[in-house]
């Protein structure tokens, strides 16, 4: 039977796989709907926010359908709390920490109220960016590269894949700096939420959780500004940067080396339907 070319090169797979699902949802898929929900008088940035929802969406039934013969895609039973109890507890340190300094540079209350744009932004980058870089990502390195050394490098190169897609912000942001530091950021936080999902395997919980982070952004963004508070001093940028790195190393540690065999055993469960199937015939 002839090898598919994105098994003989799985660097390749990875990459087309990864940024193609990542492409269609964010940007082809959201083309399409805006220009429906734009002729509707939808703002257009509330639509192409929604039309990356639709995408994203479309991308994993694409993924699962492709998979379905050999992936368990469906959570195991305890996957989803067990997800909800490594997540809640440093996210919530990390909101407490992060918001209320910017409640001391304001010196007032950090939030105000948002619309449905911000609404269906942060759901966007809620599902896009979790279902192509962990469900996607790591699933698809887990199933060709998983070994109890590997697991750290799968975290890290589906954290620094998560990070590199914001150096687009260039297009909207003048300094440079600033789009490093945002890369930066995220690849901290990418490798905090790819541990949690190599952990559990559930991405519906990470996408939840990031959904309320970028929800809880953007409401500090206009409370900021509210408060006629648009640039953060350095300090601050530094204070996030260290707390963000925090949640980086907290992911290392929950896939430290005695959680492991837990790991592979879970990954080698959910690539392993195809197996099953042919033992049951």
């Amino acid at each position: 039977m002839k090898q598919k070319f994105t098994e003989k090169h799985p660097v390749f797979g990875l990459l087309f796989y990864t940024y193609a699902g990542f492409i269609i949802s964010e940007f082809l898929v959201g083309i399409i709907i805006t220009f429906i929900l734009y002729n509707r008088g939808v703002n257009q940035e509330t639509a192409v926010a929604f039309g990356g929802c639709v995408g994203a969406i479309l991308v994993l039934a694409i993924w699962y359908l492709k998979n379905r013969k050999e992936y368990h895609f469906m959570p195991r039973k305890g996957d989803i709390s067990g997800t909800i109890k490594l997540t809640i507890l440093p996210m919530l340190i990390y909101w407490v920490l992060l918001f209320s300094s910017y409640a001391v540079f304001c010196k007032g209350f950090p939030f105000a109220s948002i619309g449905p744009k911000e609404f269906f932004m942060a759901l966007m980058a809620g599902l896009v960016e979790e279902i192509c870089f962990r469900e996607i990502a790591v699933s698809y390195m887990a199933k060709r590269w998983m070994s109890e050394k590997r697991i750290p490098l799968i975290a890290i190169i589906s954290g620094v894949m998560f990070g590199l897609t914001h150096i687009t912000n260039i297009t909207s942001l003048t300094d440079i700096a600033g789009v490093l530091y945002q890369v930066l950021l995220c690849v901290f936080m990418g490798v905090f939420y790819s541990a949690i999902y190599l952990r559990k395997g559930n991405v519906w919980v990470i996408c939840l959780f990031h959904f309320l982070h970028d929800f809880l952004v953007f409401m500090s963004v206009a409370g900021l500004a509210a408060h006629g508070s648009t640039d953060l001093p350095d300090w601050i940028m530094v204070y996030i940067a260290v707390i963000e790195f925090g949640l980086c190393v907290y992911g290392f540690f929950l896939i430290r080396k005695a959680k492991r065999q837990e790991i592979v055993d879970l990954w080698k469960y959910k690539w392993s339907r195809d197996t099953a199937e042919a033992e049951e015939e």
